[in-house]
């Protein structure tokens, strides 16, 4: 396989992987706390060598590669890829914000330092990540409107679950561009990512 689709593809599959997480806690007032793990250690890893190493090895993103080929395969589940649309016009604006880039990076590094004392999926840390979401993107616009039942939006610990996610999935766009991915690729070459999602499954799983 291309490398840089390779690379493309795991990003992606890390993409929905925060997404399926989110729509999750959304929906159900839970997470796979294991598969959340992966993406907020995306998040706080300095970025060095591949994709798959930014999040702790390839096979940790075989959910999300799942769901990244069934939602190639049948893309009727538009509720998926409404957030993601949203966030990589987020993403776009993000970049070209000086400050809260930096910003964020400040308030990233901190939040990496408490997971070195307690772990990625602390509630102090979904919580400094939760609060670092909404004084940065949180205000662009637009916003993501994540929908679910009121009773597990509207608890806490859910609802920062949320947020520190959404920072993840906007870290995987990040490094889906830096892979040479656009909207453009994404549109045009959806039966390559199909493909390549598939392959990489079954590597995984062999």
């Amino acid at each position: 396989m291309d490398p840089q689709l390779r690379e493309q593809t795991l990003a992606l599959a890390a993409l929905f992987q925060a997404l399926s997480e989110i729509r999750r806690t959304a929906r159900h007032g839970q997470a796979n706390s294991e598969d959340v793990g992966t993406c907020i250690n995306g998040l706080l890893r300095p970025f060095e060598g591949s994709v798959g190493d930014a999040f702790g090895g390839e096979i940790r993103l075989l959910p999300g590669l799942q769901r990244l080929r069934d939602q190639l395969s049948d893309p009727r589940d538009a509720e998926l890829t409404r957030y993601a649309v949203v966030l990589m016009h987020l993403e776009r604006k993000l970049m070209r914000r000086r400050r809260l880039l930096a910003q964020l990076a400040d308030g990233l590094e901190q939040a990496a330092r408490q997971a070195e004392h307690f772990h990625p999926t602390h509630e102090n840390v979904l919580g400094r990540l939760a609060d670092l979401y909404g004084n940065t993107v949180s205000t662009l616009r637009p916003q993501v409107m994540v929908q679910g039942e009121r009773q597990w939006l509207e608890d806490q610990r859910n609802a920062e679950r949320v947020r520190a996610l959404l920072l993840a999935a906007l870290r995987a766009i990040t490094l889906w561009r830096n892979a040479g991915g656009n909207r453009m690729r994404l549109v045009l070459g959806r039966n390559r990512l199909q493909q390549a999602s598939e392959q990489l499954a079954r590597e995984m799983l062999s």
